[in-house]
């Protein structure tokens, strides 16, 4: 059985999102991307469905390099960014034909506010791609405090049902979902072990835990601590990547 476990099971990886957005998408359409980061995944989308694109995100460093990249590969004028929150987003009434949403509803505070917002700029019967993180019953009571020391990630929104419940009161229909397990880890960490890595940064911390403290704070030590967790619990169930489907009305 070892010898087995030791060959690759030739996982997707995060990628494999592109194709099932394929689905939706056609030349000459609107898309936006909320919650863009630097860029990767709107300039991604416009080069390979040969759509127009546009980009929000909050932060306002993450802005400036979407810019930079967006410069670089030569799409600005069919790429368009703006700094802000999913909550507020400069466009008219349904004005996109999809939407694309990849690690961001956990993040977000007012999530049902966010949804029903983007179901605002939605045209009718168009569709979104949600790419979420969901804790699972593995994820023990002491593995839930730990994980709250990770900044940024807002309390309730990795409840899958409370996140499912958000989606159908803001007006969205699942039409489909599609549990990744381990996968997309499997995927990574054969080609750049960021897993073996977190582990190997924990067990570090841990060893130096009263000289980082000391030196960082107690607060800092924690934060560091649940980010290095987040890859672990992946790869154990304790945390589970899911992708939504949804319509709009």
């Amino acid at each position: 059985m070892y010898e087995r476990l030791d060959v690759s099971l030739d996982p997707a990886g995060p990628d494999s999102l592109f194709d099932l957005a394929g689905a939706y998408i056609e030349a000459g359409d609107v898309v936006v991307d909320l919650g863009c980061r630097d860029g990767t995944h709107l300039i991604e989308m416009v080069r390979r469905f040969k759509v127009v694109g546009a980009g929000v995100e909050p932060v306002k460093i993450q802005v400036e390099k979407a810019r930079s990249a967006v410069r670089h590969a030569g799409l600005s004028d069919r790429i368009t960014l703006h700094e802000g929150a999913m909550h507020d987003v400069p466009y008219p009434d349904a004005y996109f034909d999809f939407v694309w949403c990849r690690d961001v509803v956990e993040q977000v505070d007012d999530l049902e506010g966010a949804l029903r917002e983007m179901v605002r700029i939605m045209k009718p019967r168009s569709h979104v791609l949600i790419n979420t993180t969901v804790t699972t019953d593995r994820l023990t009571a002491q593995d839930a405090a730990l994980l709250g020391h990770h900044l940024g990630n807002v309390d309730g929104n990795l409840d899958r049902s409370r996140l499912e419940d958000a989606f159908t009161r803001s007006g969205l229909t699942i039409e489909k979902q599609t549990t990744v397990g381990t996968e997309w880890a499997e995927h990574a960490e054969e080609r750049s072990q960021p897993t073996s890595r977190a582990l190997l940064r924990l067990a570090r911390l841990r060893r130096q835990r009263e000289v980082m403290i000391a030196d960082h704070g107690l607060d800092i030590y924690k934060h560091i601590e649940a980010n290095l967790h987040w890859e672990v619990f992946l790869f154990l169930g304790k945390l589970e990547p899911i992708v939504y489907e949804l319509a709009s009305p």
